[in-house]
């Protein structure tokens, strides 16, 4: 536009100058050119500049877009490392849970063989003594997971007496040559008695006269080659009850001394070291 202006006025001084008239009206063809090929360049130049912004508005979308996708990929990216951690973390439990069963298979294996070994011990002695179970001199029983070789106390000893009688000394002879081809097992001896309380005045508590008891078997298991180092004596007194004490039979049934073939500390349950620590 200053072009057009500048060319305009310089026409006009040329006319007040006397320019010729062909010179003049080349002069306004010029101008007019000038005109319209100025107005075309403005018309292209505004062409171009519509051109670069829709240019511009698709690589500003497209950097958007971009931008967008990154910003996606980077939360999937984080998603996935905590999908991925938690796996981890879950296979690892996995993994110790899986070794802690292995544990404890093998130690249910381990407690099956010594089970099944200690069951084959039980039938071998059982056999041993089944005569003795024939003829009514004991019993043989499994309680709380233990052999238990019982004797009625009205073949061992009197009403309140601890002195052994003859045919208890009889059974308890062929029952310490069974015991001594036992090997490597403890037995405890224990006394037991029923609740009616004791008149005898040598001992103040069923307690004690089962203890007694108890300890006078012991004594003379050791006298017919048992081991002493193998025995063990206890006494209930009336603590222990295998019946309900109600009538004559039931108090028969809790009297009565048994001998109880001991876990050896290998049978026992394994403790962990750290079963004490912190408290």
């Amino acid at each position: 536009m200053q072009k057009t202006l500048v060319a305009l006025i310089a026409a006009s001084l040329l006319m007040g100058c006397g320019v010729p008239k062909d010179e003049h009206e080349a002069m306004l063809r010029d101008m007019e050119n000038t005109k319209v090929a100025l107005a075309t360049t403005e018309r292209e130049k505004a062409e171009v500049e519509e051109e670069l912004r829709g240019q511009i508005e698709t690589l500003e979308a497209r950097i958007a877009k971009l931008e967008n996708d990154k910003l996606a990929l980077e939360t999937e990216l984080s998603e996935a490392r905590g999908d991925l951690d938690l796996y981890e973390s879950r296979a690892g439990g996995l993994e110790e849970a899986l070794e802690a069963s292995r544990a404890e298979l093998d130690e249910l294996r381990r407690a099956r063989a010594q089970t099944e070994e200690r069951l084959k011990e039980y039938r071998n002695l059982a056999s041993r003594l089944a005569s003795m179970v024939e003829s009514g001199q004991l019993t043989v029983k499994i309680r709380e997971g233990r052999m238990v070789i019982e004797l009625a106390d009205n073949i061992l000893f009197d009403s309140g007496r601890t002195d052994i009688k003859e045919d208890g000394r009889l059974a308890l002879q062929e029952l310490a040559a069974v015991l001594q081809e036992v090997d490597d097992r403890n037995f405890l001896v224990a006394g037991h008695t029923d609740n009616v309380p004791i008149s005898s005045g040598r001992f103040s508590s069923n307690w004690e006269l089962s203890t007694a008891r108890a300890v006078e078997v012991v004594k003379f298991l050791q006298e017919q080659g048992v081991d002493p180092t193998n025995l063990a004596a206890a006494g209930y007194g009336e603590f222990d009850p295998v019946a309900d004490n109600e009538d004559r039979e039931a108090r028969a049934l809790n009297r009565r001394i048994e001998i109880i073939l001991m876990p050896n500390i290998e049978e026992l349950p394994s403790v962990p070291d750290d079963v004490f620590e912190g408290s």
